[in-house]
């Protein structure tokens, strides 16, 4: 009983438990703000699939699924840090924003992560089943 129980928890579906996380970025903090930080754990419900998929085709075409997608993530997050630099240089030259509020910030920073997250486990979706 234990080991099918431990086998049943390793698999990677279970990370979508995560995501129930996110609902906590509906409660509010005690200055009444909306904790934006847990809205990045939405994300982790796209496991569900990924999960699935290793448990009914564990074969190379999976692995080779995931490691195209790495690298179309990579390539997601290079866009990402071109798009920070060419912020930086524009706000110095023509924006001149001088404040970003913190909230602000963690909004962006969560999106992205969340985005990150799920566009991985689209790719090795789209990767495993489509192409």
């Amino acid at each position: 009983m234990g080991r099918r129980l431990r086998e049943a928890l390793s698999r990677a579906e279970w990370y979508g438990l995560l995501g129930f996380l996110g609902l906590l970025g509906f409660t509010k903090s005690y200055s009444g703000e909306p904790q934006y930080v847990f809205f990045s754990f939405f994300s982790f419900f796209s496991w569900f699939f990924v999960g699935y998929m290793q448990r009914e085709t564990p074969d190379e075409r999976l692995v080779q699924s995931h490691q195209r997608a790495d690298s179309s993530t990579l390539k997601f997050f290079s866009l990402v840090l071109a798009a920070l630099f060419a912020f930086v240089i524009l706000n110095d030259n023509a924006l001149h924003i001088r404040y970003v509020s913190m909230k602000a910030v963690e909004l962006i920073v969560s999106c992205v992560f969340a985005f990150s997250v799920f566009l991985r486990s689209f790719l090795v979706y789209y990767y495993d089943r489509v192409e």
